[in-house]
């Protein structure tokens, strides 16, 4: 009898299947711890992985029903395009190293985003944007400016105001495992470094190679960090102290479902299916990009299995540095990836449609006219009283650009004084926070 080998697993597949939709329908799914619903995704990706090498996918998709939402295969957008690469663009010139992790923000306070990169001898390269904020162009690259220092062999960026005073501080890692700080006691238009402290607000050393992330992970308002290693491992360090005064938690490995890479783990966060959280790319040894989809939620990440370069995005040399920006000022994040040779490749963002109209946290918050140009309407269903929120407009640098204080019965923001172009608005509540993109035109 010629019997399908893999039947066996097939029933595995239907009783997790039909014991995660009764979990879902019964409302006990929220109830499950973050570590316990991982648990779940990642048995059921790793069923589905080897099932629809010998099943169909209308198979399949019948005995998921409800879970098929954890299942990797509908997880990329089909809205989501890169193009090829452009090697070295906007007039970036290569420094004479290898190992180049990009990193970008607004040192100089003038709109537009400028570009610094890490090397393999540890020093950082700055290179000035003095085209504007569409149309970018790199000036010659200055070596250590600003008072920046090598700190030791290797040097992996990460930039934000991580203590909050208006301008740009920097962290880097390097082959030791140690995180060093540069705070710029300069100002946001003309940046000074002090001189680097080793491991500061409580951070601990990581394993050979540290290659940080800053992304606020759990939606509460402060950075948090991420570290990857040489070895494929992910260390994660929860900032539990505020958006001003950060103090990092001791490391969880490879934490939200993550798993571990082939000998290198370079992390970068974007919400490209604006969902209103953060999904995880993530560089690897032999140049492809491993993309985690966030089936969690902004406050309570789950990170599904990973897919190999979706997107359109093709895989460079060896050492893949990621870096997310939008540095053509249309509404999405563009990627730069970072080589080995000490090329930068960049791939355009040419998503189909960004969802400037489209709320990133979910149907019960909107943002009205979208465009607009002298004001705004936020709106958030189902409230009945005056609830007190605080909102945050950022530029597509991540500036904050216009901060105040509404209620829910009067959601009103002059954007007058606004100039053309895309930004990012923020409501932070007391018991939820939202997102949402306007044009301003």
């Amino acid at each position: 009898m010629n019997r399908n080998p893999f039947e066996r697993e097939k029933r595995k597949f239907r009783n997790l299947a039909e014991r995660v939709n009764h979990l879902l329908e019964s409302k006990e799914w929220e109830n499950l711890s973050v570590s316990s619903r991982a648990y779940l995704i990642r048995k059921l990706n790793s069923l589905y992985s080897k099932l629809c090498r010998f099943f169909s996918s209308a198979e399949l998709g019948k005995i998921l029903a409800a879970a098929a939402l954890f299942i990797a295969f509908p997880m990329v957008s089909k809205s989501q395009t890169f193009d090829p690469p452009i090697q070295n663009p906007f007039g970036f010139n290569p420094p004479e190293t290898n190992f180049v992790s990009p990193a970008f923000a607004d040192f100089d306070d003038d709109n537009d985003l400028d570009l610094l990169t890490g090397s393999y001898e540890g020093n950082v390269h700055y290179y000035e944007n003095t085209g504007t904020i569409s149309l970018p162009q790199f000036a010659a690259g200055q070596t250590n400016a600003f008072g920046l220092t090598q700190n030791g062999e290797l040097s992996f960026l990460a930039v934000a105001d991580i203590d909050n005073d208006g301008d740009i501080d920097v962290f880097s890692g390097g082959y030791d495992g140690i995180i060093w700080f540069q705070e710029n006691t300069g100002s946001a238009f003309n940046p000074a470094f002090s001189p680097a402290r080793q491991n500061p607000f409580g951070l601990t050393s990581a394993a050979q190679f540290a290659i940080p992330s800053l992304v606020d992970i759990d939606n509460d308002g402060d950075l948090d960090l991420f570290v990857g290693e040489y070895y494929g491992n992910m260390k994660f360090y929860e900032n539990t102290g505020t958006v001003s005064l950060p103090n990092f938690a001791l490391p969880q490995q490879n934490p939200f479902g993550i798993t571990q890479a082939y000998l290198l783990g370079v992390p970068s966060f974007a919400d490209l299916d604006h969902d209103g959280d953060f999904d995880l790319f993530e560089g690897e040894y032999y140049g492809n990009i491993r993309y985690f989809k966030n089936i969690g939620t902004a406050s309570s990440p789950i990170f599904a299995a990973p897919i190999t370069n979706p997107f359109g995005l093709v895989p460079v040399e060896y050492y893949a540095f990621p870096a997310f920006a939008d540095i053509d000022n249309d509404g999405d994040a563009d990627l730069f990836i970072g080589e080995n040779y000490g090329n930068l490749q960049f791939f355009e963002n040419t998503e189909i449609n960004i969802g400037i109209n489209k709320p990133e946290t979910g149907s019960d918050f909107s943002i009205y006219p979208n465009p607009a140009s002298d004001e705004v309407f936020l709106k958030i269903s189902g409230l009945n009283q005056a609830t007190p929120y605080t909102f945050i407009i950022f530029n597509n640098t991540g500036k904050i650009i216009k901060s105040g204080e509404i209620d829910s019965q009067n959601m009103r923001i002059q954007t007058s004084d606004l100039s053309a172009g895309i930004y990012t608005v923020r409501l932070i509540g007391i018991e939820k926070n939202y997102t949402g993109k306007i044009a301003i035109e």
